[in-house]
């Protein structure tokens, strides 16, 4: 087996989650409540869209990880070792989990369309 770096590229920020809470905030919205891309500071927008990417590129991995875990422990989960509460629990985290990382992606290439800037690779 391939052993790889479960590591998100945090280049943007070492606190991606925490610095786009505190940048969500300061971006400008339109009469619906929807994030206004154009009308908000050039600067916030990047930094947003860099942050969404970095969170986004560690929940895929996360989940991954989290994936590939519940698949090796399948003996255990079948014999009762490992409640199926947990389990169910852990169904329910990893779908909510997808729906963030699905709409930090969009985020991240509204940001990007805005500032012209490509993914990062």
């Amino acid at each position: 087996m391939q052993k790889t770096a479960f590591l998100p590229d945090i280049s943007a920020s070492a606190r991606p989650m925490r610095d786009l809470l505190r940048q969500l905030p300061r971006l400008q919205t339109d009469g619906q409540g929807n994030v206004d891309y154009a009308k908000s500071d050039h600067a916030i927008v990047a930094a947003t869209g860099q942050n969404a990417e970095s969170i986004a590129r560690a929940l895929h991995m996360g989940m991954g990880a989290i994936g590939h875990l519940l698949a090796t422990s399948a003996p255990q989960i079948e014999d009762g070792s490992v409640d199926s509460d947990a389990i169910e629990a852990l169904g329910w985290l990893m779908a909510e989990l997808g729906d963030l990382g699905a709409e930090l992606a969009v985020m991240a290439i509204q940001c990007r369309r805005r500032t012209g800037s490509k993914p990062r690779t």
